[in-house]
């Protein structure tokens, strides 16, 4: 009586019910003094309830191929993508530029690099290149860049070398940070020599800022004028206190201070100029005294032996 008296009131019967339990209702319902009308509308709202049910269960499959067909695209464009990528040549490296070199080749810093045309951009790691350039003992700082989409830029700050420093019959080339950059049998290059340091144990690569006598020797090497530096051949720095040069002519310098060799050079090169002029050959020249230059020759046939050193005011 309940249910009829719902149905009458029109009170829709899915807000109150379950709808499996509203069909078993339907069918104990007596239909014993209904009136068809009533009974007709009994049938369509089971029609229509039966209809709800349907819809929503196509609802449910539309939903479903919707995320299948969804995830299904998703991958076919992952796939694309990674092909598009990875696989053809629009992300391919067409050209690779290095700026910077004074003393190495371009074939040295690519072939380090681990680089090569059509290598795949997405693929490159900078870092890794940059570490492996900064392994050669020449190469001070690396910058790895892309230039526009297809070019890797490789921008190279090399050492300078200032010196070489001789150890029996090897020559080792020197940066200004006191990396060692080659070892060779001869110098190549128009730099100072230093001797009297011992780096036997040395190989390039390492790195000697820290020895006190190479400190002192590139000190004694970089504050010379470069006029000064072109007419030095060796400098000896057996003794850190006591250290002396030779001359491209030969002679041997023994300075009193940097400050004082600097100030006194020039009046040395016209002294030993004067010298030759008067046939007279310098060997040892000592700058040590306060206000004198004392000039030992060498010895000659026109020298007898135990003839005095000359000096000059």
């Amino acid at each position: 009586m309940i249910l009829l008296h719902l149905l009458i009131w029109g009170v829709p019967l899915e807000q109150r019910i379950d709808t499996g339990v509203r069909r078993r209702l339907l069918f104990v319902i007596p239909r014993a003094g209904l009136s068809e009308n009533t009974i007709e509308r009994i049938r369509s709202r089971n029609v229509r309830a039966r209809l709800q049910n349907l819809w929503s269960f196509f609802s449910s499959l539309k939903m479903l191929f919707f995320l299948l067909l969804l995830t299904g695209l998703t991958y076919a464009a992952i796939v694309q993508l990674k092909y598009l990528f990875f696989e053809t040549s629009y992300f391919e490296i067409k050209k690779i530029e290095v700026s910077g070199l004074k003393t190495l080749n371009r074939e040295t810093i690519v072939n380090s690099a681990g680089v090569s045309i059509a290598m795949n951009l997405l693929n490159i790691d900078r870092e890794a290149i940059r570490n492996n350039l900064i392994k050669l003992p020449a190469i001070k700082d690396v910058r790895v860049d892309l230039s526009g989409l297809y070019t890797l830029k490789i921008t190279v700050t090399e050492r300078v070398p200032v010196l070489y420093l001789k150890t029996h019959d090897s020559f080792f080339e020197v940066s200004d940070d006191g990396i060692i950059l080659a070892s060779s049998n001869g110098a190549g290059n128009d730099l100072p020599i230093v001797t009297g340091i011992n780096i036997d144990s040395c190989k390039p690569g390492d790195n000697i800022s820290s020895n006190d006598s190479f400190v002192e020797a590139k000190s004694w090497i970089t504050k010379l004028d470069s006029k000064i530096q072109k007419r030095i051949s060796e400098l000896n720095m057996s003794s850190i206190q006591n250290p002396y040069f030779f001359l491209t002519s030969g002679e041997r310098v023994i300075p009193k201070s940097l400050e004082d060799f600097s100030f006194r050079f020039d009046f040395l090169c016209s002294l030993l100029d004067n010298l030759r002029k008067n046939n007279v050959e310098p060997d040892v020249v000592d700058m040590r005294a306060q206000s004198e230059i004392v000039v030992k020759p060498k010895r000659s046939v026109k020298t007898p032996e135990g003839s005095k050193s000359r000096s000059a005011g």
